[in-house]
């Protein structure tokens, strides 16, 4: 058992290197483990073929702590609590249309499709994790009788339900995504289904059992599988409260977010959440909010929108020429709006994404614990999709607080030592797969954002990183956000907030938690550099950041759920818990 750190809150627990269902089975083992212990300040547990992600809060819990107490998890773990394996049965319409890449794999090992077929499905096969895309299902066994490469080029799109090989493992794609599996067949068998808990019908330790079936019974059954890309049933989607803001034109991508998702990703569901989570929270205390109220995040081209009831809006992030009623507004700054008003945006003056937060939050469903749009597995947020014309925004707050009302803060504040394209990164998890030079290229060179680049993570252009003789690839791993892969093309690629929950290629490098949220602010052609920090640093810069957060409306908030006139806000710390005391002045 090995401890790697993956940025300021993730530790990889490695139990090994290679695809093996004795060392899946230790990854089990301790995930169980870990989970009865429930050790305060763990958020949430991912298990891979060959590690388990552990998501946790320095600020509630040291990293030397958690690896102390998971130490002792490790090694009292045993595969003896490993459950019963379910066997799920598969039903799949194998060659033809529904797997084009067959007669590759029959070729490729001197057998007929049939003999393929007959292989293929007369194995149990384990499975060992779920990742990329919701509720991709990643299976060993595969026997070197067909084992086959993936394809030289990836398709664009592969339908939901296919079922493919790629070396020793074999698969199947649960929705419609981009692929480089060769695919031999598809099955009717719905693999995501977001309105049901758990949203997959298989976890990490079952077995599949593949059935052949007919390319007729297939077409009997084919609207069940295809239901996997189409949205959930909203017919009876409502949310609670008043009709606030109206959607004029709904920008070029306006979705509700609030701080992420969490306890999905060993499902392959992003966290997703807010891009620049400090801008977020910011919005929303500014207008007396809690830190998680779910608000709107535009990007670049921002939209427009009519004001239906009395509320208190604040602006945050980026600057896009925010206008209330043809006026250019002020950001980072409460704003009483009335009813007709119009909010406008412009020209991009800085920045990416702009946040809205209006008193009271947007009101929207939960969705798997989260208000956040999850785009890929179209969850959460507004029906699960963007912003479209005739939306309606509504909020459950009765009254604004006039004590709000002119607040502000200056975002200047909140840089924590930060320099304009600079982002810090903590080494690791694989910095041992580059050589010196290439990880001196990374630290001493500049890079511009491709077009390639949205809230899955950016490509970067610029001088090529090394790798050395351990080469580029690593056994499919857990992926955490900020972390940056460098694949075999020596491009560094920075994974952000909508990122697939595992991937393929080696990460030189973890951006802090605080320069993740700046780093949703470039768009295409930004020029950014990177900068080696410590752990102890950037958890030191995480533990400024809640620090001085914290202290954002809190005195405007006491006030107005007390009814004090003015005072003044102190802060007593006692060993590890703050608190704060409000001292009225009284005549």
């Amino acid at each position: 058992m090995e401890f790697l750190i993956a940025g300021d809150s993730t530790l990889v627990v490695r139990f090994g290197k290679e695809i093996s269902e004795e060392i899946n089975q230790k990854v089990r083992a301790f995930r169980i483990a870990t989970e009865k212990h429930k050790i305060k300040g763990l958020i949430e547990l991912v298990p891979t073929y060959c590690t388990v992600y552990v998501f946790y809060d320095p600020l509630v819990i040291s990293t030397k702590e958690i690896i102390k107490q998971l130490k002792a998890i490790g090694e009292e773990a045993s595969e003896a609590v490993l459950p019963e394996p379910n066997i799920v049965e598969v039903p799949v319409a194998y060659g033809g249309e529904h797997g084009p890449d067959i007669e590759n794999v029959a070729k490729a090992h001197d057998l007929t499709v049939k003999e393929v077929i007959k292989r293929h499905s007369g194995t149990d096969y384990l499975v060992y994790m779920l990742g990329f895309t919701p509720g991709f299902t990643f299976c060993g066994g595969l026997g070197d009788d067909l084992a086959t490469p993936r394809i030289k080029d990836p398709r664009l799109k592969v339908p939901a339900g296919s079922v493919g090989i790629a070396g020793k493992q074999t698969g199947l794609y649960a929705i419609s995504s981009p692929g480089g599996w060769q695919l031999i067949g598809r099955t009717t068998m719905r693999f995501y289904n977001p309105e049901l808990e758990p949203p997959c019908p298989v976890k990490a330790g079952d077995y599949l059992r593949f059935v052949p079936i007919s390319a007729k019974e297939f077409e009997k059954h084919r609207e069940e599988v295809e239901a996997a890309d189409s949205p959930p049933d909203y017919s009876k989607w409502e949310p609670e409260g008043d009709t606030v803001l109206n959607v004029v034109t709904p920008g070029a991508l306006s979705s509700i977010q609030d701080r992420g998702r969490y306890g999905y990703q060993e499902l392959g569901i992003s966290a997703s959440g807010a891009m620049d989570e400090l801008a977020f929270r910011l919005a929303n205390r500014i207008v007396g909010n809690d830190d998680n109220a779910p608000a709107l995040e535009i990007t670049m081209i921002g939209p427009r929108l009519e004001v239906v009831r009395e509320t208190l809006v604040a602006v945050t992030g980026a600057d896009l020429s925010f206008a209330v009623n043809g006026e250019a507004a002020p950001l980072y700054t409460a704003i009483k709006l009335n009813p007709g008003d119009v909010i406008t945006f412009g020209a991009i003056k800085s920045g990416m994404r702009s946040y809205i937060a209006i008193n009271g939050g947007i009101s929207v469903p939960i969705a798997m614990g989260s208000a956040s749009t999850g785009l890929k597995g179209q969850i959460g947020g507004y029906k699960g999709r963007k912003l479209e014309k005739g939306d309606v925004l509504k909020s459950k707050a009765k009254s604004i607080p006039e004590i709000f009302v002119g607040y502000s803060v200056d975002p200047g504040e909140f840089m924590f030592g930060a320099q304009d394209g600079v982002y810090r990164v903590i080494l690791g998890p694989e910095d041992d797969y580059f050589t010196e030079k290439g990880i001196e290229t990374f630290f001493n060179s500049e890079y511009s954002l491709s077009d390639n680049c949205d809230r899955m993570g950016a490509r970067l252009d610029g001088p090529e990183i090394e790798h050395n003789d351990k080469g580029a690839g690593i056994v499919s791993d857990g992926i955490t956000m900020g972390a940056i892969q460098v694949p075999a093309q020596g491009y560094p690629l920075v994974l952000l907030k909508d990122r697939g929950t595992v991937g393929g290629y080696t990460k030189i490098g973890t951006l802090c938690t605080l320069d993740v949220f700046r780093f949703g602010q470039n768009k295409p052609g930004d020029k950014v550099r990177f900068e080696q920090i410590s752990l102890e640093e950037a958890q030191n810069l995480l533990r400024q950041m809640e620090y001085k957060i914290s202290k954002v409306g809190t005195k405007q908030k006491i006030q107005a759920l007390t009814g004090a006139k003015d005072g003044d806000l102190l802060r007593v710390v006692i060993g590890n818990e703050s608190y704060d005391v409000f001292v009225e002045d009284v005549e």
